[in-house]
C-alpha cells in the first residue's frame, strides 16, 4: 500500500485508508441521494485513490465520495513516495477532461497555428482582462505552433454581462469577429437568444474545476489557470510530455 499525503478539506472522514490509484473507465456505483440534496449532480465516477471512496466528476467539480454516499472529500490526493509529490487526483481528472472535451469539438472557436505542434483549449470570458490579453497575443502562441481553441466560461454566470456577450458571440455568423470586438471593447450588436452552447460550456468548465478565466486545458488534460505567456505555456506542455 502506497504512502499518500492526505487530502485538503476533509469532510466527515474517519479511519480511511489509502491505496494505489485504480484508474478505470468503468462506472462505479454510488448512492447520490445525499449529494443531490446539496445540489451536487454526479456526472461520472471512477475508482479512486482512497479505499471505500470513488472519484466523482460532478457539476461542481471533482470530489471523493464514499460508496454509501454519506461522506464527501474535497481536495487532492498526492503520492509522496517519489522525488517530487505526484498529484494523483489531477492525473485522473486529466484523462476525464480529454474524454469530455471530444463532445465539444464542433462548438469551439478555433485559432489555428500555421505550423501547428500543439492544441490547447481555453475557457474564456469576453469581460476578463487576462482573457483580453491572451487574445491580443494570439500571434505569439501561433509563432510557437500552438493552436488556441475557445470555449465559453462566463465568470459571473449566464445572466452576467460576460454571459450575454458570450451568447451573442456563439450566435454570430462571424464568431471570431464578434469575440474580438467584445474583447477589444468595441461596439457590437447581435442576437443572444439563439440556441447556443454557452450554458453547456459553463457547466463543463465547472465540472473540470474551472473557477476563473482564462483556464487552459493542456494537450495532456492538465488544467492551468491564467494567461500564460507563450514561452511559459510551451514549458508547461513539454513538462507534460516528459512525465
Amino acid at each position: 500500500m502506497r504512502n499518500l499525503m492526505s487530502v485538503v478539506g476533509l469532510v466527515g472522514l474517519v479511519g480511511a485508508s489509502f491505496s494505489a490509484p485504480a484508474i478505470s473507465a468503468e462506472q462505479s456505483e454510488v448512492d447520490t441521494r445525499h449529494l443531490n440534496k446539496i445540489g451536487i449532480e454526479v456526472l461520472s465516477t471512477e475508482p479512486g485513490e482512497i479505499d471505500g471512496y470513488v472519484r466523482a466528476v460532478t457539476n461542481q467539480g471533482m470530489f471523493y465520495v464514499s460508496d454509501d454516499g454519506e461522506r464527501l472529500i474535497s481536495g487532492n490526493v498526492f503520492d509522496i513516495t517519489g522525488s517530487e509529490p505526484e498529484n494523483l487526483s489531477e492525473a485522473g481528472m486529466a484523462k476525464v477532461r480529454l474524454k469530455m472535451l471530444k463532445g465539444f469539438a464542433d462548438d469551439m472557436i478555433v485559432y489555428p497555428a500555421e505550423d501547428e505542434k500543439y492544441q490547447v483549449t481555453v475557457f474564456t470570458d469576453t469581460t476578463c482582462g487576462y482573457c483580453q490579453r491572451l487574445h491580443e497575443n494570439m500571434d505569439s502562441y501561433h509563432a510557437q505552433g500552438i493552436t488556441i481553441k475557445y470555449l465559453a466560461f462566463p465568470r459571473g454566470g449566464m445572466s452576467s454581462k460576460g454571459g450575454k456577450q458570450l451568447q451573442t458571440v456563439w450566435c454570430a455568423d462571424d464568431k471570431k469577429g464578434a469575440i474580438t470586438a467584445f474583447k477589444e471593447d468595441e461596439n457590437y450588436s447581435g442576437d443572444s437568444s439563439c440556441s447556443n452552447p454557452v450554458a453547456e460550456h459553463y457547466q463543463l468548465g465547472k465540472s473540470f474545476g474551472v473557477s476563473g478565466t482564462p483556464a487552459i486545458v493542456l494537450p495532456d488534460g492538465r488544467l492551468v489557470p491564467g494567461a500564460l505567456p507563450a514561452s511559459r505555456l510551451i514549458a508547461e506542455i513539454k513538462k507534460g510530455e516528459s512525465q
